[in-house]
């Protein structure tokens, strides 16, 4: 009994479904029922003399009980039998008129050939025949042939208002969408934003109060007040990282306090496309955020400049060897300087010189050399960064979460750049490039 239930539910279940696919509702429905309850008691009325016409009848009245699950088919074997039953010699039995109409109806709602218009003279034409071989007057059945054009053009009304019903649901549809776009957008904005803000100040403030403990290891009560910030200051590193990872939709992939002792994985013997160095797929930034401030007039030159100055300065006092370079050759054109993609490059590569900043004093050798050189022309912008890598990180209480250099080649690839990685016998390359609008066209 219980599978006999069952099969009925999945029958059932099914049936509805082909009806929902067929938009068969209930008024279409009701004008079925109907139409074939008035066909049976014509056939009570009026009986037919053939046995031909009788069949032709119910199997009329069948098509078109089954017509709401099958528009299109069941309406042209309505039409056929119509047909059929009008070349009998026969003159009694019922009119099949209710079904012809609706079947003209139904074409009219579902067609979407062109063919589909031909249905209604062709039927008009054959009841012109019928009533034409029973010497019936032209005017007292003009009503009737227009009417299979009323109905017919009745169903393309339909047709046409779900057409209007579905283009405003796609419309709106559409306009989620969007937003949903745009949300997805702002969250991956704000994560970067975060990223390239607060975790920079944090991530500087850690390795300054790790730097600062180590030098004050004589007086205790200083040490326990260096320790309580830098703990402090990596939980809320930690916490920070949870956020980003939330707004960029990756909330529940990374925990990022079970990964204090990464500094471990970012070895000499990495090796490769760069795809485990120590600035493959962290996301430190760089130390401190020194333009900030800077007015949107303040030339790109020296907002580089700056950035380079902090950062060499930075690494010294952390006993790093090295110097970063500009080499500026601008294109002709200057009115490019205030154009908003411009600047957005622009930020991108100064964005990305934080990012490298940290990662060389976090996961960088202090007893080797780092290179930093950033290229501007008519090509476009350039970084290239070398240094040797660490056997063991600087700041190896830092949470990972991966999103370091990830966000930033999404924000390169978003304006047609690029970030190529490596690490080879112990060195660490990094080369980054960003066209100009000027190599582009």
């Amino acid at each position: 009994m219980a599978d006999v239930a069952g099969l009925i539910r999945r029958s059932g279940a099914r049936i509805g479904e082909r009806i929902r696919a067929a938009g068969a509702g209930p008024v279409m429905w009701c004008v079925v029922l109907l139409s074939a309850g008035l066909t049976v008691l014509e056939m009570v009325e009026y009986p037919a003399q053939l046995v031909a016409t009788t069949v032709l009848t119910v199997v009329h009245i069948l098509c078109l009980l089954v017509l709401p699950f099958f528009p299109l088919p069941m309406s042209v074997a309505v039409a056929v039998t119509y047909v059929a039953c009008a070349f009998l010699p026969d003159m009694s039995g019922a009119s099949l008129f209710y079904g012809m109409w609706v079947a003209l109806a139904a074409v009219g709602r579902y067609g979407r050939s062109r063919w589909w218009w031909l249905m209604p003279p062709l039927i008009a034409a054959v009841r012109w025949m019928v009533s034409a071989r029973a010497g019936i007057p032209f005017g007292d059945y003009v009503i009737l042939l227009v009417s299979f054009f009323v109905v017919y053009a009745f169903g393309r009304a339909m047709s046409w208002r779900a057409v209007a019903v579905q283009a405003e649901q796609d419309r709106l549809r559409y306009e989620r969408e969007r937003d949903r776009l745009e949300a997805m957008r702002r969250d991956a904005r704000a994560a970067s934003r975060i990223h390239d803000a607060v975790t920079n100040n944090l991530a500087y403030m850690a390795m300054r109060l790790d730097y600062e403990r180590l030098r004050s290891t004589h007086n205790e009560q200083r040490t326990a007040l260096f320790d309580d910030l830098y703990r402090r200051t990596i939980d809320t590193l930690s916490e920070v990282r949870t956020v980003i990872d939330m707004l960029d939709g990756d909330d529940d992939s990374t925990d990022t306090g079970s990964h204090h002792g990464d500094g471990d994985a970012y070895r000499r013997d990495h090796t490769g496309d760069g795809s485990t160095g120590h600035s493959g797929d962290d996301d430190i930034i760089a130390i401190k955020n020194p333009t900030a401030t800077f007015s949107t007039c303040t030339a790109f030159p020296e907002r580089i400049r700056d950035v380079l100055d902090h950062g060499d300065r930075y690494l010294s006092q952390l006993g790093f060897a090295g110097d970063s370079t500009l080499i500026d050759n601008p294109p002709t054109d200057k009115s490019t300087d205030a154009n908003d993609v411009t600047r957005d490059r622009e930020s991108a590569v100064i964005d990305l010189l934080r990012e490298l900043y940290t990662n060389i004093a976090v996961h960088g050798d202090p007893s080797g050399e780092y290179r930093v050189v950033v290229r501007r022309n008519r090509d476009g912008l350039s970084v290239d960064q070398v240094n040797d890598i660490a056997e063991r990180s600087l700041l190896p209480d830092k949470p990972h979460s991966g999103k370091g250099l990830p966000l930033h080649r999404t924000r390169f690839a978003a304006l047609d750049g690029s970030i190529s990685t490596s690490a080879e016998d112990g060195t660490w390359i990094l080369h980054a490039t960003l066209p100009s609008d000027s190599s582009q066209r």
